[in-house]
């Protein structure tokens, strides 16, 4: 062989294995493009149903998991353990949300999906200190759903309007400013606003469901008839106009026996209104009903109220109108 012939065969060596080299290269890069692009090993860690947060704040985000109306929620999220279930007698999703950490939680609420769409709450925000639990109340009433999800929410995040569906922030921050004045009675957790009595086991209370208020009472069942001639001394709070800011002012419930039983109901210092005054509303079983027209605009109010208590000694109810939402509530005198 030939020098000329050895140096031919030395460079068809080196070039043969430079295509070598650049073929493993190649093949190297394309294996970590597939692996690097989603496709490869390790696509969805650090992800799941729940882990793109939702609503979720500043924590508790929102679960995807759908329970049926049987089944009882109960997970902690964000340091916040809701355990809520429906109560088909009440129509209300009801339970308790409870502060699992050693550091206050802030503006801790409660939300529910239902599989038809609606969604119910936010409940108030409310501060819960260190192991700190409150009961949760969300009505459903006349809601058909098959399933449902739930989830609390912490800190400032997750807020948004009524247009979405139900009662956000906003408007329901009006509440925190009502302190009851009579003893034995306190502003009802988780609602926009709301009132109640352990003692009179009576409460009467607001929820929003796309705009639109709906007053509630409890009992539902109404009972309690009185039994005599008497009157109740209480207080009314609520909100006149668009705004949120509640006033107060004083309510009292007169009773007369007579051929029918009947109650007279007057709130007094009404922003705009003046009196409302609902007069001869008849009493059956405990709960009245009846409308007044005010003369400072000649709309109509619509008022509900029911008696409870050991020998009726509570009244409880709401007043509403187009621009109008109010509770009340009194002791027998």
């Amino acid at each position: 062989m030939t020098l000329c012939t050895l140096k031919y065969a030395a460079r068809l060596a080196v070039i043969a294995l430079l295509a070598i080299g650049i073929a493993a290269c190649s093949q190297n890069s394309e294996s970590g493009r597939e692996g690097a692009g989603g496709e490869g090993p390790g696509e969805h860690v650090g992800s799941s149903e729940h882990g793109q947060g939702g609503e979720s704040g500043e924590g508790g985000e929102e679960s995807a998991t759908q329970y049926t109306r049987t089944q009882t929620y109960d997970e902690v999220r964000a340091g916040a353990r809701l355990v809520l279930r429906y109560d088909p007698a009440t129509q209300a999703f009801v339970g308790t949300v409870t502060n699992t950490t050693d550091a206050t939680l802030s503006r801790v609420r409660v939300e529910v999906h239902l599989s038809n769409g609606v969604e119910l709450g936010p409940t108030t925000p409310m501060d819960l200190a260190p192991g700190q639990s409150i009961d949760v109340s969300l009505p459903a009433t006349g809601q058909v759903f098959t399933t449902w999800g739930a989830h609390p929410e912490v800190g400032s995040g997750g807020e948004s309007s009524p247009e979405g569906g139900g009662q956000h922030l906003g408007e329901s921050d009006g509440s925190a400013a009502f302190i009851p004045s009579l003893a034995g009675w306190a502003v009802r957790d988780g609602v926009p606003l709301g009132i109640e009595s352990q003692g009179h086991a009576l409460s009467a209370w607001y929820t929003s469901q796309g705009g639109a208020w709906t007053g509630h009472l409890s009992p539902s069942a109404s009972k309690h008839q009185p039994t005599g001639n008497a009157t109740w001394t209480g207080e009314w709070a609520g909100v006149h106009g668009p705004g949120s800011t509640v006033s107060t002012g004083a309510a009292n419930i007169a009773v007369t026996l007579g051929a029918g039983t009947a109650a007279d109901l007057t709130l007094e210092d009404v922003p705009v209104l003046g009196t409302l005054q609902w007069d001869n509303m008849p009493v059956s079983n405990g709960r009245f009903t009846g409308t007044t027209t005010a003369s400072a605009n000649s709309r109509t109010y619509d008022a509900v109220g029911q008696f409870g208590g050991v020998n009726q000694a509570g009244v409880v109810g709401h007043a509403t109108g187009s621009d109008f939402r109010s509770v009340f509530y009194g002791n027998k005198d």
